[in-house]
């Protein structure tokens, strides 16, 4: 999780975590921490519009990297690692 200001004090990790309770996901951990990315700059996840242009950004994003395995600049096994990376981000705005 990030040390950023905006992701603490969320109930995960740290001094703030209860004893016991099971750490986050790893794709919890990456919502979380872009979340704190959106907060920094007076934005969140949770509402629909910026929901909304995370996920038009991220579709942009994972159409490039198509791209950049039809062109020959990733591998079979790099653009699975970074489509499957980028398709968990997709997660993100349900999971905060």
């Amino acid at each position: 999780m990030s040390d950023h200001p905006a992701a603490r004090g969320r109930g995960h990790g740290g001094e703030h975590a209860v004893a016991g309770a099971r750490e986050p996901s790893p794709q919890q951990q990456l919502a979380e921490t872009v979340q704190a990315m959106f907060l920094a700059r007076g934005r969140t996840l949770t509402d629909k519009a910026t929901a909304e242009t995370f996920g038009i950004t991220l579709e942009a994003v994972l159409l490039m990297v198509d791209g950049a395995l039809v062109e020959g600049v990733l591998g079979d096994e790099e653009h699975r690692t970074l489509r499957g990376m980028l398709e968990g981000m997709q997660a993100a705005p349900h999971l905060v």
